[in-house]
């Protein structure tokens, strides 16, 4: 009479212990591992397993790891800008963040490479007198900015070659010297020409000069095909609703959450997947994802991450402990009956055969 008594009492005390542990390691994942927005958390893990998890690419910053994963389906274009990484790695990043998604910017560092870095950086770097005079002729009183500048040596070196890449040395200090000849300078009075039309007509129409501009003008929300474009989507999305109302930051997080799932089906090499279940799948592989998602929701409620963290780990952990003991008791079934009981007692019932 006694003994089913004991047996609940065991199983009580069982369950009160697994959930004292669900809770402390749910209190220790969100103590000890801190929630990063889930498109920088994605981005990151697709750029783990394309390029390997000791790749010198995952010490990038994240736009750079973001383009060379839309530069993967160019194979020589890829070889070329980790060349150049190599070669000159503090200007090739500037670079890459500035004009990485342009076509004319990846046109020039396929053709060539790390060479093509220091001419563009020179005219970031330093004012050019020909550029400026033959904006003055145009008609435009601003002066150009660097990023300007450097733009008309990326178009430089796609229409001249290696005839103007060629003119630029790095000294052993590292300053970057443009050498001169009158027939180089020539051409490039006559490229300058060409190219204040294409400036004048883009102030005429209004359109952003910067490439950084021209970059976030570009954001896709709708079609996830470019690690850098879903990037950046996120992160407009998230500055666009944080000073607004609980619902238009609920709706944001749900755009945030599809576009998730659908980066997550570009990583898992099936986009036929649905949306939810990529991201599942993602989420059971690198369960830090969970823990994003969840920090994201308490920035939708406008609650501190850990409110949220601490009770869905718990949901989560808590299920899974007790399904383990579950099968801890079903497999002590095919224990021997001689064999040690410290392990009976430990998820709060002793196996049938076993007792005595």
């Amino acid at each position: 009479m006694q003994e089913p008594v004991l047996f609940r009492t065991h199983r009580r005390r069982s369950v009160l212990w697994l959930a004292l542990i669900a809770l402390a390691v749910a209190v220790l994942v969100a103590v000890r591992f801190q929630p990063q927005p889930v498109e920088e958390r994605l981005v990151r893990l697709h750029a783990q397993d394309v390029f390997g998890a000791r790749s010198a690419v995952l010490a990038e910053p994240l736009p750079v790891q973001a383009l060379l994963l839309d530069y993967r389906d160019d194979r020589l274009l890829l070889l070329k800008a980790q060349a150049a990484l190599q070669v000159f790695p503090e200007h090739t990043r500037l670079l890459m963040e500035l004009f990485g998604e342009e076509p004319e910017f990846q046109d020039a560092l396929k053709a060539h490479g790390e060479y093509l870095i220091p001419p563009v950086i020179h005219f970031y770097q330093n004012p050019v007198r020909s550029i400026e005079l033959m904006n003055r002729v145009a008609g435009t009183r601003q002066t150009l900015t660097p990023e300007q500048r450097a733009w008309y040596a990326v178009n430089f070196a796609n229409k001249e070659g290696q005839d103007f890449t060629g003119q630029f040395v790095v000294g052993p200090d590292g300053n970057i010297e443009w050498i001169w000849t009158d027939r180089i300078t020539e051409g490039v009075t006559q490229f300058f020409t060409s190219g204040i039309r294409t400036l004048e007509s883009r102030y005429r129409t209004d359109q952003p000069i910067r490439a950084s501009d021209v970059g976030w003008a570009a954001v896709d929300a709708i079609v996830i095909g470019s690690a850098v474009k879903f990037l950046k989507a996120g992160r407009a999305a998230a500055t666009t609703a944080r000073a607004s109302t609980v619902t238009a930051r609920s709706a944001a997080y749900s755009t945030r959450l599809a576009r998730a799932g659908r980066m997550a089906s570009v990583m898992v090499g099936h986009a036929k997947w649905p949306a939810v279940a990529a991201l599942a799948y993602v989420a059971v592989r690198h369960p830090l994802v969970l823990n994003d998602l969840f920090a994201g929701a308490a920035k939708v409620l406008g609650v501190p991450p850990w409110m949220v963290q601490v009770p869905g780990w718990f949901l989560i952990l808590l299920p899974f402990l007790l399904l383990l003991r579950w099968m801890t008791r079903v497999c002590l079934w095919f224990v021997p009956a001689g064999a040690p009981g410290y392990c009976n007692k430990l998820w709060g019932q002793t196996p049938r055969h076993l007792k005595r």
